[in-house]
C-alpha cells in the first residue's frame, strides 16, 4: 500500500480510531438487518428498514454539509460519534420489548445521526494531511471501509447466532470508543478566513459549484445509476440469503461478508495506485459500473449459493471501485471551504439514492420475489448508464 498517508502521524491516528469505528458501522447495519427479517419476514420491510437509515441524507444531509464548513470539524466529528453510540446503546437496552414500529423508528435515528457523520467524517480525514496526500487519504479510508466489510459481517453473523441481536449491538458500542479517545488529540488543518454567509446562501454556493463543475456534475449521475441499482441491492441481502436460500443468519454474514471481499479487492488495488484517477472520470469506471449492473443481474438469476455469492462478491468489487474513484475524482481538487458542502451533497446522491434502489427492489420482491426484483434493478441500471453516457457524448 502506498505509505505517503501514513507517513502522517495525525492521519495514523485516525485511521486507528477509524478502524474500529467502521467495525461497528458494519456490525449494527447486519444486526438492524437481520432482526428487521427475522421479526418480520417481509422483504418489504427489510427494504423500509435498509431505507430509513440511509434515507435522511437526502433531507438533512446538505444542511449538515453546511456545518461541517462552519463548525470545528473535530467536535463535529465527536457530536456524531457519540449520537451513534446513543442510538445503538437505546436500541440495545429496549431490543427485548421493541416491535418492527420501533425498529424502523430506530433506524431512522441512526440514519439522521448518519446524515452528519458522512459530510464530517469525509472532511476531517483530508484536513489531517497536506492537500498533495488527498488521494491516498481517500483509498486508504476507503481499504479500511471494506476491510471492515468483509470482517465484520461474519463477525456480526456468527455473534447474532451464537449470542444473540443485542450482544451483537452491545459490541457495535465498544467499537466506538477507540474513536472517542482518538480524536481528543487530532489537529485538523484550519480553513482560511472568510465572511459568514447566511446558512442558505452557503448551503446554495455548495449546490452552485457542484452543478457548474462538470466533472463533480458527471461524477453526481454516475454515482446515482449504480448505488441505486447495485448498493440498494446489496442492501437487500438478508432477503436473498434466507428468503431465496434458506441460510439464516450465518448466510446473511456469508453475502455481505462476500461483497466485503470484492469490495476489499477493489479497495486494495486503488491504495495500491492501481487505476488512480486524478481529478478526472476514466473510461474504467464507466465500464466496472456496467459490470456491477450486471452482476446484480446474476445475483436475480443465481441458480446455486455459490453463483450467488461470486455474483456478490464482484457486486461488492464494481460498487467499491466505483465509489473511490469518483470520490477522489471529486475530492482532489475541492477547496477545504466547500469540502463539507459538496461532500454532503455526495452522500445524498450516493446514500440517499441506495435508500431509493432498497425500497424499490424490497417492495417488488415483495410482489415478484427477489430474483425478478434484482434483474429489473440490474436492467434499468444499465439502461439509465446508456443514457448517461449518450447524452454526455453528444455536449
Amino acid at each position: 500500500m502506498r505509505s505517503a498517508a501514513f507517513s502522517n502521524r495525525q492521519f495514523r491516528l485516525f485511521f486507528l480510531g477509524i478502524f474500529f469505528a467502521v467495525q461497528a458501522i458494519w456490525i449494527q447495519r447486519v444486526t438492524i438487518s437481520w432482526l428487521a427479517w427475522e421479526r418480520t419476514e417481509s422483504a418489504g420491510f427489510v427494504g423500509l428498514v435498509a431505507g430509513l437509515s440511509l434515507l435522511p441524507t437526502l433531507l438533512t444531509g446538505p444542511f449538515f454539509g453546511v456545518l461541517a464548513d462552519r463548525m470545528d470539524i473535530r467536535l463535529a466529528s465527536i457530536l456524531t460519534n457519540l449520537g451513534q453510540v446513543i442510538c445503538i446503546t437505546g436500541l440495545a437496552l429496549t431490543l427485548p420489548w421493541i416491535k418492527a414500529p420501533g425498529l424502523a423508528l430506530a433506524a431512522l435515528a441512526i440514519g439522521i445521526v448518519s446524515s452528519a457523520h458522512h459530510p464530517v467524517r469525509m472532511s476531517l480525514g483530508p484536513r489531517l494531511v497536506p492537500p498533495d496526500m488527498v488521494q491516498h487519504v481517500v483509498s486508504a479510508t476507503a481499504l479500511n471501509f471494506n476491510m471492515a466489510r468483509l470482517v465484520a459481517p461474519a463477525g456480526a453473523g456468527f455473534l447474532i447466532a451464537q449470542f444473540g441481536a443485542q450482544v451483537t449491538l452491545w459490541v457495535a458500542v465498544v467499537f466506538y470508543m477507540p474513536m472517542l479517545a482518538v480524536l481528543g488529540h487530532l489537529r485538523p488543518r484550519t480553513l482560511p478566513p472568510r465572511a459568514r454567509r447566511p446558512f442558505l446562501k452557503e448551503l446554495t454556493d455548495g449546490l452552485r459549484y457542484a452543478r457548474d463543475t462538470p466533472l463533480i456534475r458527471t461524477a453526481f449521475l454516475l454515482t446515482m445509476i449504480f448505488a441505486t441499482a447495485v448498493r440498494g441491492g446489496l442492501e437487500v441481502l438478508p432477503v436473498l440469503a434466507d428468503g431465496a436460500f434458506q441460510r439464516g443468519a450465518g448466510g446473511l454474514g456469508l453475502l455481505t461478508a462476500a461483497a466485503g471481499a470484492g469490495a476489499v479487492m477493489a479497495a486494495l488495488a486503488k491504495a495500491l495506485g492501481i487505476g488512480a484517477v486524478g481529478a478526472r472520470i476514466p473510461i474504467a469506471v464507466y465500464v466496472a459500473a456496467l459490470a456491477g449492473q450486471g452482476a446484480i443481474i446474476g445475483m436475480g438469476l443465481a441458480p446455486v449459493w455459490s453463483v450467488a455469492l461470486a455474483a456478490t462478491a464482484l457486486a461488492g468489487f464494481c460498487s467499491t471501485w466505483c465509489g473511490i474513484s469518483l470520490q477522489a475524482a471529486i475530492q482532489t481538487d475541492l477547496p477545504d471551504a466547500l469540502r463539507g458542502r459538496v461532500m454532503s451533497l455526495w452522500t445524498v446522491v450516493g446514500f440517499g439514492t441506495v435508500a431509493i434502489g432498497a425500497f424499490a427492489i424490497g417492495g417488488v420482491a415483495d410482489w415478484l420475489g427477489i430474483g425478478p426484483a434484482l434483474m429489473a434493478a440490474g436492467c434499468t441500471g444499465v439502461m439509465c448508464q446508456i443514457i448517461l453516457t449518450t447524452w454526455g457524448a453528444q455536449r
